[in-house]
């Protein structure tokens, strides 16, 4: 891996210049993670519906989601 320079006398090396598509994943999977984790939140709040048949595989989901971004 070899520094980026920008402007002069100013290199950037290391978590700016590596791996920009593995980030990107990454940022995009978040954005996903914490979308759909509104969306349960909002469903188990929803009193008119019966949410307790389904609020399991709910909660499941959201612990997968935090498994594919290696948080847990």
């Amino acid at each position: 891996m070899f520094p980026y320079a920008d402007n002069p006398d100013s290199y950037w090396t290391g978590y700016f210049s590596s791996r920009a598509n593995d980030k990107q994943q990454v940022r995009r999977a978040s954005s996903s993670y914490h979308s759909s984790n509104q969306l349960i939140t909002e469903k188990m709040l929803d009193q008119s519906k019966d949410v307790e048949d389904f609020q399991d595989e709910l909660i499941e989901g959201s612990w997968a989601l935090l498994d594919d971004l290696s948080i847990l």
